[in-house]
Formats: C-alpha cells, structure tokens, sequence
C-alpha cells in the first residue's frame, strides 16, 4: 500500500517499510520513484525482518539492493544514471561518485559481482 505522509524521515523522499511504501505528497505522482520503492516492496515482501537487517548492517548488500531499483527508476526516465550515483553517495556506503557509477555495471540483479 502506497501511503503520501510528511512522515518519511528526513532527507528521503519515499522508504518501504514492508507492507507500506510512505512516500512525501510531492513525489507520489513520481513514477520512478514509486517503481524504485517497489523494488524493495518486492524484495522485503517475505523476509522484510531480515531484509532491513541485513540492510543496515551491510554496505554490500545495500549496495546492491539501491543499485537494482535506481536500475528501475533509470529504465523509466526517472532519472540518469549519473543521478543515480550521486544519490548513492548518500547511503554511508563509502564510496564516491565515481564508485558509485561503477556499481551499475558491477552489480548483477540478483546482488552479485559479475565476475567477467
């Protein structure tokens, strides 16, 4: 369920807390952002306990979570892959931009490295 609320915590514009994605009302006609908030709806759907905690005790697999829904959000025009990297840059992953910008031809959809 897709709730608009002031109640996102500050600096996001939308967090999936599963079952809900809360998103701040002058986003939520933002397709990209919503198809980027049900990529995590998606995965969280039946380990959401676990996904949050692996979530905020690894960079990897954070990584790797942001990187396949900024993946869905460029597909639909919602912004460029250079924003997404930017963006990255803002989740205490330890990397710059220019990491960050690698990370989408690094990281395969199942939250792997591609090994060649």
């Amino acid at each position: 369920m897709i709730v608009s609320t002031r109640l996102v915590p500050r600096g996001f514009d939308a967090i999936t807390l599963w079952p809900l994605i809360l998103i701040r009302p002058e986003h939520r006609r933002n397709s990209g952002l919503i198809e980027h908030e049900l990529v995590h709806y998606r995965e969280q759907a039946w380990i959401a306990p676990v996904w949050w905690l692996r979530y905020l005790l690894s960079r990897r697999f954070r990584l790797a979570a942001e990187v396949r829904a900024y993946r869905r959000q460029i597909e639909l025009g919602g912004m460029t892959q250079d924003q997404a990297a930017q963006m990255l840059t803002h989740y205490r992953l330890g990397i710059t931009a220019d990491q960050a910008l690698l990370s989408f031809s690094c990281v395969n959809s199942s939250g792997g490295r591609h090994t060649g």
